[in-house]
């Protein structure tokens, strides 16, 4: 009996620190505590807590939820992720001309999907005389210092889906001893920041943004935060702006005033101005 009210007590300090990860950036594991207690079990361990006193002290240290973050985050990402619908955003860049566009992506990770893009609008740069302009974000901030040293390992999964047939590795990237690091030409087309995707009035900060990349993200959020979310990037696009959201994501149930577009590879959403 006393092991059962052991485990119930721990059941218990889970789900209320379950509430306030969603509380604090959206991420909601009250449906799955066993994910949670895997993922914090690694933080409790490196600092020697127990779950009880762990809570204490995310109270009293506001620097521990940046690494609570890092440890519950999922990090998966590589160079030209679904490419077919970063073909169809570069498709979109060669129907502009002589424009500056700015592009929002976030989570960016690591930074392969931020290059990524980068490097496809270098693609047509000069063709299309635009001038693209990438934010990218995330909330985990040890992820943010990675991209922004755009150095990635030879034996990681980064480059596990570079198009067959191109050179992007040779044109973008000069290669080291122990990798790849994106050269200066991309890295400058690219700014890192923290930001976090359930701090609502803080959208306000971007603004004249022509596509959004938030791919992958949003299964983790319930409806009620994924409704938030769109509305937040809808007030901030453009009004001929483009959303991309992850190939498994769909907001077409929602009330979301984005228009499907579908093309014989790829699917995004175009803003409703209606």
């Amino acid at each position: 009996m006393p092991a059962e009210k052991g485990r119930d007590y721990v059941i218990h300090k889970l789900m209320e620190l379950a509430m306030k990860i969603k509380g604090f950036c959206g991420i909601d594991f009250t449906m799955n505590l066993a994910s949670l207690d895997l993922k914090v079990s690694r933080r409790l361990n490196e600092i020697g807590f127990n779950l009880e006193e762990y809570m204490n002290y995310l109270q009293t240290d506001t620097n521990e939820w940046d690494k609570l973050v890092e440890h519950i985050t999922i990090n998966e990402t590589y160079f030209f992720r679904e490419f077919n619908q970063l073909e169809e955003f570069q498709n979109l860049l060669k129907k502009q001309s002589g424009k500056y566009i700015n592009v929002w992506c976030i989570p960016c990770s690591t930074g392969e999907e931020a290059y990524s893009l980068a490097i496809l609008a270098k693609e047509v740069e000069l063709s299309t005389g635009n001038q693209v302009r990438i934010v990218a974000s995330d909330l985990n901030k040890k992820v943010l210092e990675h991209a922004k040293r755009g150095h990635y390992s030879k034996n990681s999964l980064s480059f596990r889906r570079i198009p067959e047939n191109k050179e992007y590795l040779k044109k973008y990237f000069i290669e080291t001893e122990s990798g790849y690091e994106v050269k200066n030409e991309i890295k400058q087309m690219v700014s890192f920041e923290p930001f976090n995707l359930t701090d609502f009035p803080t959208y306000t900060k971007y603004n004249q943004i022509d596509i959004i990349f938030c791919r992958n993200v949003l299964f983790y959020f319930n409806d009620e935060i994924i409704k938030k979310v769109i509305k937040g990037f809808h007030s901030i696009l453009n009004n001929d702006g483009y959303l991309f959201l992850g190939h498994a994501e769909s907001i077409s149930s929602f009330d979301s005033k984005f228009i499907s577009v579908h093309t014989k590879e790829a699917f995004y959403y175009k803003k409703d101005i209606l």
